[in-house]
């Protein structure tokens, strides 16, 4: 069986011989230092501490080619802009032009090894692969989140010959090949504990509280928002945490970030990010502050003036909980 998923995400081209250094200085990891071939991950934070983006560094030498999340890119352009005063660094925004497939499953690897003959167990976490077709080059790099898998990226204008290349009838036939809806792909992302832009990485958390600790740099120096980090780690001082919800009932996810409360004893503790139908009840993601977390309490949903009775669980979802 081999799970596939159509992502969604930006990209951008960096260049110029400052172009791994200014976003070092501004990013939370350290990445001045990548090798040709090589790819990190790092996250832009405001001067609170706050999500700016997510960022995908792969690293080809003489540019920088950045996957950001979808709708985001002129944004994080602005950022960096902003930041960028006697840089030699410049960024084009090409958004739209290329395409990301996730591949997921027990059959990635002979998938990988059949159909670009690249051994998967042979590629370090930080490194890809170009791959070549008719002149017309790819990028296969591991997946580094709970999904695992490995990820596809390719020209938007190439889509024809890559979708030919990769979903002919055989193939299908052979790994029973099957196209994750965004109802699934989303259930096993929440199922994960897998944060997501603009729901649980937003201008209301910080990498800390969303479980990204492995992106962020404790020993490298300053960068925007360090202060606020180093001293949230330093002092085991994050507010609240990410947590998954169950309810038998539907959980409503608002028309803004943090309007659905979570609460708890009659007050106010947390807030839902994500919720989707399953099984028979919902699913969600949410945040609760530090002081009120007890994975052995009743909790609530509260909505307008409705109230709903869910439970919280650590991440991943242990279902049989």
């Amino acid at each position: 069986m081999l799970d596939f998923s159509r992502l969604s995400l930006d990209f951008l081209k960096f260049e110029g011989a400052d172009r791994l250094d200014l976003v070092n200085r501004l990013s939370t990891n350290k990445v001045d230092s990548i090798e040709k071939f090589k790819f990190q991950k790092t996250i832009l934070t405001s001067d609170k501490g706050r999500f700016v983006d997510l960022l995908t560094l792969y690293n080809f030498g003489d540019f920088v080619f950045a996957a950001c999340s979808e709708g985001n890119s002129a944004n994080v352009m602005a950022y960096l802009d902003k930041y960028t005063i006697m840089d030699d660094f410049r960024t084009t925004d090409m958004a739209g032009t290329h395409e990301t497939l996730l591949f997921i499953g027990d059959d990635a690897a002979k998938f990988a090894e059949e159909v670009f003959a690249l051994d998967l167990s042979s590629l370090s976490e930080s490194e890809f692969r170009v791959i070549s077709g008719d002149s017309i080059d790819a990028i296969v790099s591991l997946n580094d989140d709970r999904f695992g898998g490995f990820h596809f990226i390719y020209s938007s204008n190439h889509s024809g010959y890559w979708n030919d290349r990769l979903f002919n009838g055989s193939l299908m036939t052979k790994y029973k090949m099957n196209e994750l809806t965004g109802n699934e792909y989303e259930k096993k992302r929440i199922e994960l504990g897998i944060p997501a832009f603009g729901k649980e990485m937003t201008e209301l958390t910080n990498p800390l509280e969303c479980g990204l600790n492995k992106y962020v740099s404790f020993t490298k120096g300053c960068y925007i928002g360090q202060e606020v980090i180093a001293r949230l780690d330093a002092y085991d001082k994050i507010s609240k945490h990410l947590v998954g919800i169950l309810s038998d009932e539907d959980i409503p996810q608002g028309d803004k970030i943090g309007e659905v409360k979570i609460i708890t004893g009659g007050k106010e503790c947390g807030f839902v990010t994500s919720s989707l139908r399953s099984n028979g009840g919902s699913i969600g993601l949410g945040f609760v502050k530090t002081i009120f977390l007890d994975h052995n309490k009743e909790y609530g949903i509260k909505w307008n003036d409705n109230i709903r009775n869910c439970r919280i669980t650590k991440l991943p979802f242990d279902m049989r909980n």
